[in-house]
């Protein structure tokens, strides 16, 4: 291989995390893939390469696809609702790039992709977020540019049904996350009901390492009730309790730690009709809350976090 292969594999190391982030919902089969990829290019004569690019997004995404295969046997056998890794943005973006990163790793799409094929989530990514063609993506996947346009079409319909058209402003999350943290916390039962649609969701990642409903619980009623008891558990005098704010998965998350630990970290999504929270995704799988551990919070750019 010539001197500058890791300078080229560098250069896209940001683009192949991306995709293979957003095929595998976590972060770290993302690098995983990403790191394989590296060792497969440097053992690659250079010189028979046409497209640097071409040739690392086709073997990350194929690689991604492997993983993806293996990991949703494992999802089957996961505790409780599953609920992606945390993708944590850099906030030195501009407010541009901020926005067009958080609606391809949002965690409504992450929970509709995880609901395809592998080929149908290669197919959508690679092409509505990446911004492939059909040819290119039929060379990726080994298939025909309109299988592949079938793929992509049959994954948009199904996912156009789950994620929501529009989204909060970020001031608008804040408020309504910091209001239902408080009332929950509060125990005051009617004001946290107020703050439902009616046929609210909770998903509580749990992992089967830490403390949290194995199912999803539906309705204000349930979910109100089952938030109060838990959120007013006795907490040791000595342990100190306290929140970070975070700007992940596209959205505000408020992080709770118990002394230098994250606990919790909680997300919201907000019906914009009624402008009451339709989801709560409540992350408390100690592996899964790595990220938080090495920080205060983020502040981000756009007034973010």
């Amino acid at each position: 291989m010539s001197p500058d292969a890791t300078e080229i594999f560098e250069s896209h190391r940001g683009l192949l995390t991306g995709i293979a982030y957003r095929m595998l919902g976590s972060v770290e089969e993302a690098q995983d893939a990403v790191q394989d990829t590296f060792l497969r290019w440097m053992k690659t004569e250079r010189d028979e390469v046409q497209s640097p690019r071409s040739w690392l997004v086709t073997t990350c995404s194929r690689i991604a696809i492997d993983i993806l295969k293996s990991a949703r046997k494992r999802r089957l056998e996961y505790v409780g609702p599953w609920l992606p890794e945390p993708y944590l943005e850099d906030p030195s973006d501009s407010p541009d790039r901020q926005s067009e990163i958080d609606d391809s790793v949002s965690i409504a799409l992450m929970l509709a992709l995880e609901k395809l094929s592998p080929n149908e989530r290669a197919a959508i990514l690679l092409h509505d977020v990446f911004a492939y063609s059909f040819k290119e993506i039929g060379r990726i996947l080994e298939k025909q540019p309109a299988t592949c346009r079938k793929l992509a079409s049959r994954a948009r319909e199904r996912i156009h049904a789950e994620k929501p058209k529009f989204t909060a402003s970020p001031n608008e999350h804040r408020r309504l996350l910091s209001a239902f943290l408080h009332a929950a916390r509060s125990g005051d039962l009617e004001t946290l009901q107020s703050l439902l649609v009616e046929s609210v969701e909770l998903h509580a990642d749990g992992g089967g390492k830490a403390a949290a409903a194995r199912k999803i619980l539906r309705g204000d009623q349930v979910v109100s009730r089952f938030l109060v008891s838990v959120m007013n558990r006795p907490v040791s005098d000595e342990t100190t309790v306290r929140d970070a704010h975070w700007w992940c998965n596209g959205m505000p998350s408020l992080v709770i730690y118990e002394d230098q630990d994250p606990t919790t970290a909680v997300s919201i999504e907000i019906d914009l009709d009624t402008l009451r929270i339709r989801r709560i995704f409540s992350l408390r799988n100690p592996d899964k809350l790595r990220p938080f551990r090495n920080a205060e919070g983020m502040k981000c750019a756009d007034g973010k976090g």
